[in-house]
């Protein structure tokens, strides 16, 4: 059997973050908007900027502005003394459809990629 240039599990994860940009795009977001929509469902309570540009491989400053901006846009809150962030009610109906959407992209996309070839070449 010939070597595949692109290793089944990188394949599955260019497939996975298309599939982000391709939603993202039809809800008018930035990918990286989509990201911390998505992040930010998962949490519970408001999260520091810091922890949002972990999150998101980002610089701080980076995070912020994606904040402000979900901010203009009525989907998060953020509090100026702390620079803590959260969804409002708006962000986290938004953000659920995203990841809603986002899941159908990838059942859809990953139809026909064979998942056992990529998890032996994640574990060769």
């Amino acid at each position: 059997m010939a070597q595949k240039a692109l290793p089944g599990f990188l394949e599955s994860v260019r497939v996975a973050d298309r599939a982000l940009l391709d939603v993202a795009r039809t809800r008018r977001l930035r990918p990286m908007e989509a990201y911390l929509l998505l992040i930010l469902l998962d949490e519970d309570d408001a999260v520091s900027t810091a922890h949002v540009a972990a999150r998101i491989a980002a610089s701080s400053s980076q995070a912020k502005q994606l904040a402000l901006a979900l901010q203009v846009r009525g989907l998060v809150v953020r509090r100026d003394r702390t620079g803590l962030t959260a969804l409002t009610a708006e962000g986290r109906a938004e953000a659920a459809d995203l990841a809603a959407d986002v899941v159908t992209a990838l059942q859809q996309r990953l139809g026909a990629f064979d998942a056992a070839s990529a998890w032996r070449a994640v574990t060769a």
